[in-house]
Order: C-alpha cells, then sequence, then structure tokens
C-alpha cells in the first residue's frame, strides 16, 4: 500500500471520529446547568427534555421540548444552536442565528417576558445578541394568535432590546422596543383584516404607534387607509378590570358605499363622506372584546345616491300607499348620527337635502334587520310646499314606505300639479 494511500486512510478516519464525536458527547450531563442558567435568567423553572445533535441540514444543536414554569406558562418545541465557525469561537460569549421553533407562550407569561430578562453582568452566562422566531402562537382563554415569526434582539447585557413579529402572510408586523419602564410599539399593515366583528373590512394599509405597559396600550397615532379613503385617529386599549378599547377616527372623503354595503347589499348608498366615529368595546377577556359594543358615527355625505329607498314617488299622491323595495333617491347632502348600542342600531337626526327635495326623521334596525321609524319628506317649488310623513318599516334588505297620503299644509288641491 501506498503511502498517499494510507495518509488518506488515516485523515479519513480522523475525519470520521471528528464527526462522530458530536453524536457520542453527554450532552444530558449538561441539561441541569442549562437549565439552571436559563430559570435564573427568566425568574421561572425551567425543564429541558432533551438535547441532541444532528447534521441534517446542517451542523446544529437542539435543546427539545423546554417548559417553563409549573403550570406550564410556556413551551418551545426546540431550540436550534446552529454550529458554525463564530459559534465556536464564541462559544462562552455570544451564540448567533439561535431559533426558538414552535413556541406557545401563554398570555400573561407573554406580557411579563420583557420584565424577566434579567441583566447578565459581566458576561457570566451566554448571551444571545439575537434569537429567530418561528411559529410562535400567544394562548388566550379560548384561542390563539399566530403562529407569528419575527427576531427578538437584546442588548449585550442580554436584557430585551428589540421583537419583531410578522404574522404567516406577512401582512402585519409589529415592532417592540423598550422606552424607559413602557414599550414603544410600530404596528404596519397591508391588505389586512383586522381581528373582531367585522371580516369583510379590509384596511388598505394601518399604521399605529403608541406606548405600552403592564395596564395597556395608549396608541396616539392611527393612521388607517381604507374603502380608498385615509382615516386619522387615537385609541386605547386596558386590560386591567376586564379588556376596553375605546378611541376615536376622523375621515374626510370616504367612498361609503362599500362601507354600507358591508350591512346590505341592497340597500345602501354612493357618495363621499367626511365623518367622526368615537368606539368603545369591551368584554371580560380578549376573546370577546367586542361583546359589547357602542359606536357613534356624526356623517355628512355629498352627492349621491339612496338606493332601495324612493323617497319621492310618495309625495306624488294624496291616497294612503306602501312602497316597497326598490327605487332610489338622489341626494346633495345627507347627514345624521349612526349609533350602534351592543346589537341594536339606530341613525338619528337625518337631513337628506336635493334641491327642491329635503327629508328628515329617523329609525332603527334591529338585531334580526327589522326596520322602524319615520321620516317626513317636503318638496317645494315656489309658493308651492308638499309635505309626505312616511312611516319606516320592513327590513333592511326590504324596506316599505307606508305613508298616509301627501298634503299641501293650508290646501286640498291635487299634489300632483308640482311634478
Amino acid at each position: 500500500m501506498s503511502a498517499l494511500k494510507k495518509l488518506l486512510i488515516i485523515v479519513v478516519v480522523l475525519v470520521a471520529i471528528v464527526a462522530a464525536i458530536p453524536l457520542l458527547f453527554p450532552y444530558d450531563s449538561y441539561k441541569a446547568d442549562i437549565e439552571q442558567a436559563v430559570s435564573a435568567r427568566l425568574d421561572i423553572p425551567v425543564s429541558i427534555s432533551d438535547i441532541a445533535f444532528s447534521y441534517d441540514p446542517k451542523p446544529q444543536l437542539a435543546l427539545k421540548q423546554l417548559t417553563m414554569g409549573k403550570q406550564g406558562e410556556a413551551e418551545i418545541g426546540q431550540v436550534i444552536v446552529p454550529i458554525t465557525l463564530r459559534n465556536l469561537i464564541n462559544l462562552r460569549t455570544e451564540l448567533t442565528d439561535v431559533v426558538l421553533e414552535q413556541a406557545q407562550f401563554k398570555q400573561d407569561f407573554a406580557l411579563s417576558l420583557p420584565g424577566r430578562l434579567k441583566p447578565n453582568p459581566g458576561g457570566r452566562d451566554i448571551n444571545f445578541a439575537k434569537l429567530k422566531l418561528k411559529d410562535l402562537t400567544i394562548q388566550l382563554t379560548q384561542r390563539k394568535i399566530g403562529p407569528l415569526s419575527g427576531t427578538l434582539q437584546l442588548n449585550q447585557d442580554g436584557t430585551f432590546k428589540l421583537v419583531t413579529l410578522s404574522d404567516a402572510d406577512e401582512r402585519a408586523t409589529l415592532t417592540i422596543k423598550p422606552e424607559g419602564d413602557k414599550f414603544g410599539l410600530d404596528f404596519t399593515a397591508n391588505n389586512w383584516v383586522a381581528p373582531g366583528p367585522y371580516p369583510d373590512a379590509r384596511f388598505d394599509q394601518l399604521i399605529l404607534r403608541g406606548v405600552a405597559d403592564k395596564d395597556g396600550i395608549l396608541i396616539d397615532d392611527v393612521q388607517a387607509l381604507i374603502f380608498g379613503s385615509p382615516a386619522v385617529g387615537v385609541a386605547q386599549l386596558s386590560w386591567v378590570e376586564g379588556w376596553k378599547l375605546t378611541g376615536s377616527l376622523q375621515t374626510r372623503s370616504m367612498q361609503v358605499e362599500p362601507l354600507i354595503s358591508l350591512a346590505s347589499a341592497t340597500t345602501r348608498s354612493t357618495g363621499r363622506m367626511a365623518a367622526t366615529a368615537d368606539f368603545e368595546f369591551s368584554g371580560d377577556s380578549y376573546e370577546n372584546l367586542f361583546s359589547k359594543r357602542r359606536v357613534s358615527v356624526k356623517f355628512s355625505v355629498r352627492d349621491g345616491n339612496l338606493h332601495n329607498f324612493d323617497l319621492i314617488t310618495p309625495l306624488k299622491s294624496q291616497s294612503p300607499s306602501v312602497l316597497q323595495r326598490g327605487g332610489q333617491t338622489r341626494f346633495d347632502t345627507l347627514a345624521g348620527e349612526y349609533l350602534l348600542e351592543d346589537t341594536q342600531v339606530s341613525l338619528r337626526s337625518l337631513q337628506l337635502n336635493s334641491g327642491k327635495f329635503s327629508a328628515s326623521g329617523g329609525l332603527t334596525i334591529s338585531p334580526e334587520r327589522k326596520l322602524g321609524g319615520r321620516i317626513n319628506t317636503r318638496l317645494s317649488s315656489g309658493s308651492i310646499v308638499v309635505n309626505a310623513p312616511l312611516a319606516i318599516a320592513g327590513t333592511l334588505d326590504a324596506p316599505e314606505l307606508r305613508s298616509a297620503g301627501a298634503y299641501k299644509p293650508g290646501s286640498s288641491e291635487n299634489t300632483t300639479q308640482i311634478f
């Protein structure tokens, strides 16, 4: 056998021995030390099911099935530590590209995590400059938030520096940064539907900026693009005694048809709306935050058509009539107040103007979508004035306008001569 072949065999054997060492290394003997170090940093009991080494897909060390807390406040499927040259050189100081996979945090633990990251004075423990998060979920009382992915950045002393989280399709991103004893929040979303009772209300763009503490979140900058119109406002979310979300929004030129079509595809309005909305949602947990609702919207719509509501036809006859669904009413302006209280909707102080024609009144919409209310219509031409009080009935999709007959105040003449 030539010297070259012998050398190659020796090299192959040495490489095989070196490659096998990680597989034979007694990692379990270090489990207790790692558990103790992590427990001290997070101030919570930590247990690790297993520590293993693999070459697939790359050389890496995996801490499997981490459980935190006596009641399972947090569980992590595995923590992956890549075996790279940089990590080997800085093994006792700082590890990079570490990945937390399939972590599940209970709500209280997630909220307390930034404060749990204890300082690492003098580099006593290994520091993680950045942790990658993959398939993170936050367990609420009855449902989950996630899966989320992102990064957690730490300062040199091991304290919380910055976290960035994105949803599964990366349409929404949340950045959290400590500011003293509070945390700055920056949320951006595109083509996104917010969780809650309005799954058809899609934001073309949404930006939220605010500050969070242990009691809740103050959002002092809301910028949204929805239904083709910008909207701005403020909001506050608190969870001290139950959950409560309050705030206000303003818009100047929103396309009103897609908004109203969320309630009914047939009875709707077109036009551009300027509005100011105040809202309050509350519940005893996040899952039922929207169980109690109060939304007040003062609005003014210009240059539109009211579909499925023909308010002019009843003015053409002095005879009692019932006008069912169909027709439309054009208007220059339509103003009033929309009020939602839990499941009851009311439209108050309605004022519609369209040249010689005007209408005023109010109506209600029950949870069963039944209509009720009264609208007074008025048509004037010079000295001739015709009125027709209307009772509103039927349903939102099939309204009924009931008229006792049109009349001219102080006259018994036929009303049709005005048309």
